[in-house]
């Protein structure tokens, strides 16, 4: 099919017309709910064929306005879910997807858009797919803009699309008017400092192409969203036909780059060469084109693995080879090993201060990099060499390579992944209400009770940093955290679009503080209203944990900004939904949380066929611990080796430190750390042919 030729990153492009885009919470969408998506499903499949000669009917008996072609389309390559708020310049979009969605696209209804956007978000990173959210204008855009900043940031592609007021009223004082005229917003330009691509549609003849090019764009190179800004008048007026040569998929239209065949040669020689390697993963792995290569080249050539904080469940973490995760919230051991190896090669990561700041320094030709875009490795780290491909393609012509001309990496024989042994933080005045439940007490429950080829999504804070240290991922489950803005209150809405679309028996727990819920709590309702089985642990100590520690640490404990009276989040809970649309209890020991986990897994596995039990627990704090976040930690600090039981919890805490005795994330404890680790990290011996 004809396209536009021309590829823009980061621009906002025109079709005889602007880029624009805004949105603004009012009313309407459709939510279809799991299971009568499913019977729909099967229904639209018997009645709507999809053969070439019903789709061409659905077009040909009339003209397709762009509202029915951009439903039609959608629908047809397979996206399912539409996640958005409705309002008066979107609403064509929605009363197309009523009328055309035909059981195999349906509208899912935020509470806000930038829980729509988070839900996009969270459906294209688990599913590995194009995420698709709408917005009316106004205001709406402006908080869908919240969530498309973390797609950008962490390169997930989402398809934004934008209702905006008439044409003929752009300047003239239309409500919610986004034209940039006079003192109104530029949406257009707001949107592009968030997107790959923003568009304004003004010429329906362009519809295919643009269309084409937004999916093109958004899947292709580095991943990201883009935005397509439709005026209301626009959606109203009719296309041309589809084009005979229309993909059948989004899929089809990705441009992935060629692999070089002496980049990844260099690349397979230095591992051959390098006596202590080490592959670093990612979540550009997840993402990538063939991921089950990464696992099957390192494990034939058996090479430990680590993986980043957003990648730990690329690879299992009960394999022999893994190493642990790397990063500020990292295992120590995993962190010495990295740091002892004389070859470093990062697939699908992007080495950001978060993930290099314990790991010494990762330069020259100790470091390799994999990257379909090394921009932002090669800025930070100055790798020795670069392969610039898809990680997956990259990882498949190296087997191919491996299997031709076999070797094997040295056993890093002896390895045993460290902790940091958990230990109280220095108390506060008013202690937060609750008992004796310690957090890491509550992530050694959860941990047992984590699904199996489910869903774990992180947000923000000293929980989440927890979780990740101190918990693994089981084999098939997905974990997810959004470490690109890196807002609270990401987890809400994400965990809504993993576990849509997710097989039969699969669930989604979800760890997020009080403050995260402070946020986006509504968003649980959404979950309620689509009986959705995603359980929602929500740690509540009544203040911004993360930011207190920081303020222990760095600022002789002037606590300011970071607490808030208590909240009863059991009981705000309880109006989303009544007991037989959610479950809810609120515990405080060990003992009544083990029990709470009985009782609600033998709920959920009563719920009616078809239907998921949403949940909500409330673990009240009354006691912090110091999180597992290197920057605050002496050099000094206790571990465990991971296979033992962990003792329990220390009272003493290290006297506050002031600002000025402060180092860096980047440049934190890599030095003097290293000797104190070092002794995790027994020599390799056994060569293997």
């Amino acid at each position: 099919m004809a396209g536009p030729t021309t590829r823009t990153t980061r621009t906002t492009g025109t079709t005889t017309g602007t880029t624009t885009g805004t949105t603004t919470g009012t009313t309407g969408a459709t939510a279809t709910a799991p299971g009568a998506a499913a019977a729909s499903d099967r229904a639209g499949s018997a009645a709507w064929s999809a053969t070439g000669e019903d789709r061409a009917g659905e077009t040909a008996a009339t003209a397709a306005t762009v509202a029915d072609a951009l439903v039609t389309s959608l629908r047809d390559w397979g996206v399912r879910y539409v996640f958005g708020v409705s309002g008066a310049n979107i609403e064509h979009l929605h009363d197309a997807i009523r009328r055309l969605g035909r059981g195999r696209l349906a509208s899912v209804l935020a509470r806000r858009e930038d829980g729509a956007a988070f839900m996009a978000d969270g459906h294209a990173r688990v599913h590995r797919t194009l995420g698709v959210c709408c917005s009316t204008s106004g205001g709406a855009l402006v908080n869908l803009a919240v969530g498309l900043a973390e797609s950008y940031a962490e390169s997930v592609p989402v398809l934004a699309l934008v209702g905006q007021p008439p044409q003929a009223l752009a300047g003239k004082g239309a409500f919610q008017d986004g034209s940039g005229i006079g003192r109104t917003v530029d949406s257009a330009l707001l949107l592009s400092a968030v997107t790959k691509r923003t568009v304004t549609l003004t010429d329906p003849e362009r519809f295919w192409d643009e269309l084409a090019e937004a999916a093109r764009t958004a899947l292709s190179g580095r991943p990201g969203p883009v935005a397509l800004l439709v005026p209301r008048d626009v959606f109203e007026r009719t296309v041309p036909e589809r084009p005979a040569d229309w993909p059948s998929a989004p899929e089809e239209l990705v441009e992935r780059p060629e692999v070089d065949e002496d980049e990844v040669r260099a690349l397979f020689d230095a591992l051959r060469e390098a006596q202590r390697p080490v592959v670093l993963l990612g979540h550009g792995v997840r993402r990538s084109a063939d991921r089950d290569a990464v696992a099957e080249f390192v494990r034939e050539a058996r090479i430990p693995v680590a993986t980043t904080m957003s990648a730990r469940a690329e690879f299992s973490n009960s394999d022999p080879l893994f190493l642990g995760v790397a990063g500020v919230v990292g295992h120590p051991s995993a962190h010495a090993a990295v740091r002892d190896s004389d070859l470093v090669v990062a697939v699908g990561a992007g080495l950001n201060a978060m993930t290099r700041g314990p790991l010494g320094d990762l330069s020259g030709d100790r470091l390799a990099v994999v990257n379909i875009d090394p921009g932002e490795a090669s800025r930070a780290a100055s790798p020795g060499l670069v392969v610039r491909a898809d990680a997956g393609a990259a990882a498949r012509r190296l087997l191919e390579l491996l299997r031709k001309e076999p070797f094997q990496a040295e056993e890093l024989a002896g390895y045993r992944r460290t902790r940091f042994r958990p230990r109280l933080a220095p108390g506060l005045d008013p202690a937060p209400v609750g008992g004796g439940l310690l957090q890491s007490e509550a992530i050694a429950a959860l941990t047992a009770w984590l699904p199996a080829e489910g869903h774990l999504v992180l947000d923000a804070g000293n929980c989440a940093s927890a979780a990740i240290h101190l918990s693994d991922v089981p084999d098939g489950t997905s974990s997810t955290i959004a470490l690109g803005a890196g807002g609270m209150g990401y987890s809400l809405g994400a965990a809504v679009g993993a576990q849509l679309g997710s097989a039969a028996g699969a669930r989604t727990v979800v760890i997020l503080g009080d403050g995260a819920f402070l946020m986006n709590g509504l968003e649980v309702h959404t979950a309620v209203d689509l009986r959705l089985p995603v359980l929602y642990v929500v740690f509540n100590n009544a203040m911004h944990g993360m930011c207190v520690t920081r303020q222990q640490t760095y600022f002789e404990s002037r606590i300011e900004s970071v607490r808030y009276a208590p909240v009863d989040i059991a009981t705000v809970a309880r109006g989303l939904g009544g007991p037989d649309r959610l479950w809810v209890a609120s515990v405080d020991s060990r003992e009544e949380l083990d029990r709470a986990l009985a009782e609600y897994a033998a709920r959920s596995a009563a719920a009616p066929d078809g239907t998921g039990l949403p949940g909500l627990l409330e673990l009240r704090l009354a006691r912090e611990e110091v999180p597992p976040f290197t920057p605050f930690l002496p050099l000094d600090e206790p571990t465990y080796f991971v296979d033992e039981a962990v003792a329990p919890v220390a009272v003493t805490v290290p006297a506050p430190r002031s600002a000025a005795a402060d180092r860096s994330v980047a440049d934190r404890s890599v030095a003097d750390r290293s000797a104190a680790d070092r002794s995790v990290v027994p020599g390799r011996t056994g060569v293997s042919a």
